[in-house]
C-alpha cells in the first residue's frame, strides 16, 4: 500500500471541492453544480463550473479543470506537495516530511476499513439478487423495484452466524479487523466470533462522497431490535453522517431537503420522484448533521412520523436546525403515519401539493401546544397564550411576528392589538383608534415600524432594478446592518447574483420571503427610484443604519424602564438594589454611545 497515495486520498476526501474554491472566489448554484467567473482567465460571462458530485472544477472559456488539488495549485501557484499541505492543514491532518507511524497507521486503517465495508455490500447485494430469500419478498411487499433496490445498494444478511465473516476472511481480512469494522461480534468469555447482522435486510450507509461507510439492518421477524446499526467505528459516526445525502445532494431544488427519519421513508420517497430527501440513522437529529446539511441546502421541510414520538422528535429537530440557521417548515401528513404511508396513499402529486403547504415551525409549535389546553376554559386559554406570545418573541422578524399573532388571534378570539403587544410589536392600521395614551403610543411605533420597512424594502427595489448603482453601493452596507431578516435575504441574493442585469420578484420568491414583504416591494413603483442618484442612495444607506442604531436605543430605553419598575419595587422591600443601579447605568452609558455613532453618521 502508498501510504502517501492514501494520505492524499483522505486529503481529498476531507476537502469538498466546493468548500474549498468558495475560499477563493464566488460561487452560485446552478442545478447540482456551481457557477462563477473563471479565476484563471479574464471574462464577464461566467464559464467556470464546480461539480459537487464528482469533486471536479473545470472551465470552458481556458479549459483549465482538474480536481481539489490542481486547483490549489494553479491558484496559490506552488508545486504539488506544497498543495496538499495546505489542504491538509484544512482538514486536520498532519503532514510532514516523516509523518508520524500513528498517521500512517491511522490512515491506512480508514482505507482498509473502507475497502471492508464495499466487500460487504456487495456480499449482502449478492445475497438479496442471487436467490429466494425472505429479504428480497420484504422488499417487493413493500413495493420496491429492482431498479431502486439496485439504486441503493441493498442487500440481505443470511441467516447464518458466520457466512459474512467466512466471506472476508477468504478475501484475505483479519478477524480483528471485521470486529474493528463492527461487521462481527466477538464474545471474550466464550472467545467466539459471529456476524452482527443475521436474517435482516441490509441498508448500506454512505458518506456523502460515496464511500459505504457503516449498515442498518432491518428484522424480518419479530425479534428485537426491529432495526439495527452498525456500531460506531474509526470510519462511522452516526451523529456525523445522514443516510441518502450522497444521492439527494445532486437532486437539491430551491436549496431545499427534506428530512425523515427512517431509510425506507427515504426510499419510497425517492422511487416516487421526491429525490431532495436524507434520514437521520436511527438516532434524534444531532446538530453535526444539521451543519452537514447546511452545506447543501438553506432550508428544510421535516416529514417525520405523525404520531407522538414523532411529533416530540419534530420539535427536538426544529430548535437544532435553527441553530445551524436553517429555515424550518413541517409537512403534514394527514392521515397517515408516515412518509411512505403518505406516499403510497397521495402518491407524488398528493406529496408534492403537501410540501407546497408545508407550514412554518411557528405555526406547528403552536398547533402542537394548542393540544395542551382547553380554549373553552380562560385559565387554559391564557396558559396557552403566553406560552405561544414567548415563542413569538423569539422571531426576529417583525413581519413574522405579526402573521403569527394574527394566527393566535384567530385561534383564541383574542384581540390582535393585545397580542400585538405581548409580542413586542406595536402596529396598529386596521382598527378605531381610541383618544388614549396607549393607543397613541402604539399608532406612533406602527409608523415607526413601518418607515423602517419602507426605507429598507425601497433600497432593495433599488438595487434589483439598477445594476449600475449596485455595484456602486453594495460595499458599503452589510447584511448585518438591516432590521428585517427578509432585507437581509434578499441582499445577500443580490450579492451573489450581482452580475445579473435586473433581479425579478420571481427570483426572490424562491427564498421564502414573506407575501407581505413581497407586496411591499412591488407596490414600490419603478418611478419612485429611478431618479435616484448615487449620493440619493448613500443617504438611504445611512437611514438604514441610523434606523437599526434607533432600533437598539428603544430596545434598551424599554430595558431600562423594566430595570427602573424593578428597582422601585426593591426599595419598597428594601433588597439589594446594586445589581440592577449597574444595569441600568450600563445601559444609559451604551445609549450615550449609541446616539453619538447615530450623529456621526
Amino acid at each position: 500500500m502508498n501510504d502517501l497515495k492514501d494520505i492524499i486520498e483522505e486529503i481529498k476526501s476531507r476537502c469538498d471541492i466546493v468548500d474549498v474554491i468558495s475560499d477563493y472566489m464566488q460561487l452560485k448554484s446552478s442545478g447540482s453544480n456551481y457557477t462563477g467567473l473563471c479565476p484563471f482567465h479574464s471574462e464577464k460571462t461566467g464559464s467556470f463550473m464546480v461539480s459537487k458530485s464528482k469533486q471536479i472544477y473545470k472551465c470552458f472559456g481556458c479549459n483549465a479543470g482538474g480536481d481539489v488539488i490542481s486547483f490549489v495549485m494553479r491558484y496559490e501557484n506552488v508545486d504539488f506537495m506544497e498543495a496538499v499541505k495546505i489542504l491538509a492543514k484544512r482538514c486536520g491532518i498532519t503532514l510532514e516530511r516523516n509523518i508520524s507511524e500513528e498517521e500512517k497507521q491511522k490512515i491506512q486503517e480508514i482505507n482498509k476499513f473502507r475497502e471492508i465495508h464495499t466487500e460487504a455490500a456487495r456480499f449482502y447485494f449478492a445475497n438479496l439478487l442471487g436467490t429466494k430469500n425472505p429479504g428480497y419478498e420484504y422488499l417487493k411487499k413493500r413495493g420496491l423495484s429492482d431498479k431502486i433496490i439496485k439504486k441503493f445498494g441493498l442487500g440481505y444478511s443470511l441467516n447464518s452466524w458466520n457466512s459474512l465473516m467466512n466471506y472476508l476472511l477468504a478475501k484475505g481480512y483479519d478477524k480483528t479487523d471485521l470486529v474493528k469494522c463492527g461487521l462481527v461480534t466477538h464474545k471474550t468469555e466464550t472467545n467466539k466470533y459471529f456476524d452482527r447482522f443475521r436474517n435482516r435486510v441490509m441498508f448500506p450507509i454512505f458518506n456523502y462522497n460515496g464511500k459505504v461507510i457503516g449498515f442498518g439492518g432491518r428484522v424480518l421477524d419479530d425479534s428485537l431490535p426491529k432495526y439495527l446499526n452498525s456500531p460506531e467505528t474509526l470510519v462511522f459516526n452516526k451523529r456525523l453522517n445522514l443516510y441518502g445525502l450522497n444521492i439527494s445532494k445532486k437532486s437539491i431544488k430551491d436549496d431545499t431537503l427534506i428530512l425523515v427519519e427512517g431509510y425506507m421513508d427515504l426510499i419510497s420517497l425517492y422511487q416516487n420522484n421526491i429525490e431532495n430527501v436524507v434520514a437521520t440513522l436511527g438516532t434524534a437529529l444531532t446538530i453535526e448533521q444539521a451543519r452537514l446539511i447546511r452545506k447543501f441546502a438553506k432550508n428544510v421541510i421535516i416529514s417525520y412520523d405523525s404520531d407522538q414520538a414523532g411529533q416530540n422528535a419534530t420539535l427536538r429537530a426544529i430548535d437544532i436546525l435553527l441553530q445551524a440557521d436553517i429555515k424550518v417548515k413541517i409537512l403534514n401528513l394527514k392521515d397517515c403515519k408516515d412518509p411512505d404511508d403518505f406516499i403510497k396513499k397521495y402518491g407524488f402529486e398528493g406529496y408534492k401539493k403537501a410540501i407546497e403547504e408545508s407550514d412554518y415551525y411557528i405555526k406547528y409549535k403552536i398547533d402542537i401546544l394548542k393540544k395542551k389546553y382547553n380554549l373553552n376554559n380562560d385559565s387554559h386559554k391564557m396558559s396557552f397564550v403566553e406560552e405561544s406570545t414567548f415563542m413569538l418573541k423569539k422571531l426576529k422578524s417583525p413581519i413574522e411576528k405579526d402573521l403569527y399573532a394574527k394566527y393566535l388571534s384567530d385561534l383564541t378570539n383574542i384581540s390582535i392589538e393585545s397580542i400585538r403587544a405581548s409580542v413586542g410589536i406595536k402596529v396598529n392600521r386596521n382598527y378605531n383608534k381610541k383618544n388614549t395614551n396607549a393607543h397613541k403610543k402604539i399608532e406612533q411605533m406602527s409608523k415607526i415600524q413601518d418607515g423602517y420597512l419602507k426605507v429598507e424594502a425601497k433600497f432593495i427595489k433599488l438595487l434589483m432594478e439598477n445594476k449600475d448603482l449596485r455595484n456602486s453601493v453594495l460595499e458599503g452596507i452589510t447584511s448585518d446592518e438591516f432590521l428585517f431578516d427578509e432585507t437581509k435575504e434578499i441582499f445577500n441574493y443580490i450579492i451573489k447574483n450581482r452580475e445579473l442585469d435586473k433581479i425579478t420578484i420571481d427570483k426572490i420568491k424562491s427564498l421564502n420571503i414573506s407575501e407581505e414583504y413581497v407586496k411591499n416591494i412591488k407596490n414600490i413603483k419603478i418611478e419612485e427610484i429611478n431618479t435616484y442618484t448615487l449620493e440619493s442612495t448613500k443617504k438611504i444607506i445611512k437611514q438604514i443604519k441610523k434606523n437599526i442604531i434607533d432600533n437598539e436605543i428603544k430596545s434598551m430605553s424599554y430595558e431600562i424602564k423594566e430595570l427602573s419598575n424593578k428597582l422601585e419595587l426593591l426599595k419598597k422591600t428594601n433588597g439589594n438594589t446594586k445589581e440592577v443601579d449597574e444595569k441600568i447605568m450600563n445601559l444609559s452609558l451604551e445609549i450615550l454611545k449609541k446616539e453619538k455613532i447615530k450623529k456621526d453618521l
